[in-house]
């Protein structure tokens, strides 16, 4: 990655994140609501029975409500600088993780790729060809680097304020299959 483009993914980063932040709790709560509801009605996750999700982080979309939907759950935990799948129970104990985000335990147990049906994936941005900026850890980029984990749908979920028409790209990027935001539910057509 050149010094530009690390340092414009950089800015970017801090002026969305402050966009983000400027959401009331309200607003952050009521577009939650709408992403939840429009993922329920897309086919993606209706023909899912295994869907890795997340926990939400800071002022991430909070699609905690998805977890009582009859579908079997995994989290993401991060050991060791990479994401595994950890199968998630509703009121599980979680803790943190590498990364600092609750995650379920180390034992608990672990969902290969092929047993994923989907991925929900939260992002900083999503561009119009579905190229995501996460919050420059790559987690996200290894884990879907891993060509089990590519075959795998997968949406990436942001406020609709966060979708801008282009992102400063590496060439490991790999563009996501749809994106959601309060607005709606979108498949992205990459080629």
């Amino acid at each position: 990655m050149t010094p530009r483009l690390l340092l414009d993914k950089a800015s970017l980063r801090r002026q969305l994140l402050a966009q983000r932040r400027s959401l009331t709790a309200a607003e952050r709560q009521q577009y939650s609501q709408a992403i939840a509801a429009h993922l329920q009605l897309c086919p993606l996750f209706q023909q899912a029975t295994t869907i890795l999700s997340y926990w939400p982080l800071g002022a991430e979309p909070d699609l905690r409500s998805l977890l009582s939907q009859p579908k079997q759950w995994a989290l993401p935990r991060c050991e060791n600088q990479h994401l595994y799948a950890h199968r998630y129970e509703s009121e599980q104990l979680l803790e943190k993780d590498c990364a600092g985000v609750l995650a379920p335990s180390a034992d608990s147990p672990t969902v290969p790729p092929d047993g994923i049906d989907l991925l929900i994936v939260p992002a900083v941005a999503v561009d119009e060809e579905g190229y995501r900026l996460g919050y420059g850890g790559g987690y996200y980029d290894r884990l879907r680097a891993d060509p089990a984990w590519r075959l795998i749908p997968a949406i990436v979920v942001v406020y609709a304020a966060q979708v801008v028409p282009e992102l400063p790209r590496d060439p490991w990027d790999i563009p996501f299959s749809a994106l959601c935001t309060e607005e709606g539910y979108q498949l992205i057509d990459s080629t």
